[in-house]
């Protein structure tokens, strides 16, 4: 069998569409054709129509619908598999390590004291272990069992090039805050190097770390210059959130959820320019500062441990809030 053109009469003209006047005076005009005839119809049309591309491929003519080239498909595949490639390592990286939000109240009004010539009203520590007791058990009540001691590496941590030399060109940072300018030094550098942090406490299956930041874990995580000094301070939250930026950058590894607290470093007073008063919702709030003078010193160091775990208390409860949503 010879496959030929279909030849059509070119000098054929298309009937026009009846007009209403017609169609009314002749309703078979627009008659349904039976349904064999239509049979014939749609076999005839589709035998013409790949009569005609039988042709054009006969004489070499290019189809008049060219199909998409086969490069197309693979570039729009590869574009899509690329742009899934990058949306699981996002997801990976999102979950690889979780730290959990810190309680804003504590950030802005705790963790902060200094020693020295600058100790006007000394700040309480908590004992560590009174802080992981607390934890422990406020822990135990919301259902979550922790184990002791848990390593974690494959994170980044990042200090100032105390080495390296000074760029003054860089902005100054603000030098009136004399808490918040013991940590770093924004006119040198920073380097990196492998982190490694053993956690006070972890969940039985290693997905939820828990750490209690005390005074000495402050030491190892501050960005001081080297040298001595007769004043020292501490500045919890801006630890804590170098810290928290620090662990945020492991990305590979099994997924784990980070919970930090800190040492609340409780005074009598809450410090304003316009002078000192004692600390709101604390326990020396209702006193004169009469009473408070007459306190002895074991007895307002008491106090300031009460405040302190009640502060302590206040962060605990709300991570346990925030883990328990998720």
């Amino acid at each position: 069998m010879q496959v030929k053109p279909v030849k059509t009469d070119k000098t054929a003209k298309c009937r026009p569409l009846p007009t209403a006047a017609e169609v009314a005076a002749n309703p078979e005009l627009v008659a349904p054709a039976p349904p064999r005839a239509r049979r014939g119809i749609g076999t005839a049309l589709g035998a013409g129509f790949l009569g005609a591309l039988l042709a054009q491929l006969a004489e070499g003519a290019e189809p008049a619908v060219q199909p998409p080239p086969a490069a197309a498909f693979d570039a729009e595949r590869a574009a899509s598999d690329a742009d899934a490639a990058a949306k699981a390592e996002a997801a990976r990286q999102s979950v690889a390590t979780l730290v959990a939000p810190m309680l804003q109240k504590a950030l802005d009004e705790d963790g902060r004291g200094a020693f020295g010539c600058v100790a006007v009203d000394p700040p309480v520590f908590l004992s560590e272990n009174e802080a992981l007791n607390l934890i422990e058990q406020e822990f135990a009540r919301a259902g979550v069992k922790l184990r002791d001691c848990y390593e974690l590496t494959g994170f980044t941590r990042r200090l100032t090039d105390w080495d390296a030399m000074r760029d003054f060109e860089k902005a100054r940072e603000d030098s009136t805050n004399s808490l918040a300018s013991l940590y770093s030094d924004p006119k040198r550098p920073m380097k990196a190097f492998p982190g490694k942090w053993v956690f006070d406490f972890a969940a039985e299956d290693g997905s939820l770390l828990v750490e209690y930041l005390s005074f000495p874990d402050h030491k190892k995580l501050e960005d001081k210059e080297p040298g001595f000094s007769s004043v020292w301070g501490c500045n919890f939250p801006q630890c804590a959130t170098r810290f928290r930026e620090d662990l945020a950058s492991r990305t590979n590894g099994a997924p784990v959820t980070v919970a930090l607290f800190f040492d609340p470093l409780v005074s009598v007073y809450k410090w304003t320019k316009d002078g000192k008063a004692p600390r709101p919702g604390s326990r020396f709030e209702k006193m004169s500062e009469k009473e408070i003078i007459a306190l002895d010193w074991k007895k307002r160091h008491e106090m300031l441990r009460e405040d302190a775990l009640d502060k302590l208390l206040e962060q605990v409860r709300f991570f346990l809030e925030w883990y328990g949503k998720r």
